[in-house]
């Protein structure tokens, strides 16, 4: 629900990838959106204007009959964004010089003349893409925001529908990370006993993932150092897969030294093995010699003084006992701010979680789904440790 409240008009053109759009709007919708659906003439010809009414539960615009342009998104208007997807070259071309024989074009004409955020997703054939450059240049100096297509077969293909949804997202979000990098782990690392065979744990990376977004979200670049990598791509989050514990302390190293934060959401391997050359043949038994793991978070220390989030992993402790081990890690590493779990109860390789975040100022319990647990320890870090360190500046 991280669009509830937000009115968006979603404009759509003649593009084969019109046939998303009933996708696309249900999705806006579950994320917490209202949604006005606006058509071109040629957008009709592909989907019937029926379909997105059934979509957005509201009426669809094919026609100007009563300055819906301006009721909605001019300077005054109750829409807070304009998505335009899937654009058309033709359209973007006419945006790009000021051209407004459409619904859609004459609705992003009002919307950039009053200031409201425009975000355009292409899809199109690869060639006619790379002849935009020019006019997509011009849009981007407008202020409109444009969604990467997917390039494959010789066509610039929509971009997923999480994609879309998650820029308009970081639209309409806050931005008080703006002008922060923010360097995050996340994913189990895998230490190989063969080719074949290796040693991990059963997390799925969810909670460092969804942490990574959040601050993407509120303006920060991001880099996401992790096993289990997000499955789209995203302008400002750089993501560098990696396998091993050594390989991901290696990447941590290379990127945090001029991080504003911190955050060590993997969970790592405790230990190392000398890995074989060939496959281990089967036997009765098998001795393994194990060797302890490099702590990241320990070896980012010795280099690294800026914001640091930890999190502690335990099984089988009291509520009490768990904030007392989180304390001591909060000591010991010289956190900003340690989150801990029981990973016996729920959290390892689950959708939702319990976790006790713990800061100089506060200790609280948050309980919900990773993604809304995720949103709210942003929000703790940035009230009780940036916005502590601004003041401190």
């Amino acid at each position: 629900m991280k669009l509830k409240g937000k009115r968006i008009v979603l404009a759509v053109t003649g593009s084969i990838a019109a046939v998303e759009t009933v996708k696309l709007a249900r999705e806006l919708r579950r994320r917490g959106a209202e949604v006005i659906a606006v058509m071109s003439e040629s957008a009709t010809k592909i989907i019937h204007p029926n379909a997105l009414e059934f979509a957005t539960d509201n009426s669809v615009i094919t026609e100007l009959k009563r300055a819906e342009h301006v009721k909605l998104l001019g300077l005054n208007g109750s829409a807070d964004l304009l998505l335009i997807a899937p654009v058309t070259a033709n359209t973007i071309s006419k945006i790009a010089n000021g051209i407004a024989d459409t619904p859609p074009t004459l609705f992003a004409l009002t919307a950039l003349g009053s200031g409201k955020r425009v975000i355009v997703a292409p899809a199109m054939h690869k060639a006619m893409f790379d002849a935009l450059e020019e006019n997509l240049a011009k849009l981007k100096a407008l202020g409109i925001e444009i969604v990467p297509p997917k390039i494959e077969e010789g066509k610039a293909k929509l971009a997923s529908i999480d994609e879309i949804c998650l820029l308009v997202e970081k639209s309409l979000y806050s931005k008080e990370l703006a002008g922060k990098k923010v360097v995050v782990t996340s994913g189990p690392t895998f230490e190989h006993l063969d080719p074949i065979r290796f040693i991990s744990n059963r997390s799925s990376g969810r909670m460092g993932n969804e942490i990574a977004l959040e601050c993407w979200r509120r303006g920060a670049e991001v880099v996401l150092i992790t096993s289990k990598p997000l499955g789209y791509q995203l302008p400002n989050l750089r993501q560098i897969v990696v396998r091993s514990v050594n390989d991901m302390l290696k990447a941590v190293l290379n990127e945090v030294l001029d991080a504003d934060l911190f955050v060590s959401a993997a969970a790592p391997s405790d230990f190392v093995v000398e890995m074989a050359e060939t496959k281990i043949k089967t036997t009765q038994e098998l001795t393994i010699k194990l060797k302890m793991a490099p702590k990241i978070i320990k070896e980012v220390r010795k280099v690294y003084d800026g914001h640091i989030i930890g999190f502690k992993a335990e099984t089988g402790l009291s509520d009490d006992e768990l904030i007392k081990v989180a304390e001591n890690k909060m000591e010991e590493d010289k956190l900003e701010m340690v989150v801990a779990n029981d990973v016996k109860e729920r959290g390892m390789g689950t959708e939702d979680t319990r976790v006790i975040v713990i800061t100089e100022k506060r200790k609280e319990w948050i309980e919900g789904l990773k993604s809304e647990v995720a949103e709210r320890i942003v929000q703790i870090y940035i009230e009780d440790c940036l916005c502590s360190s601004l003041q401190q500046a």
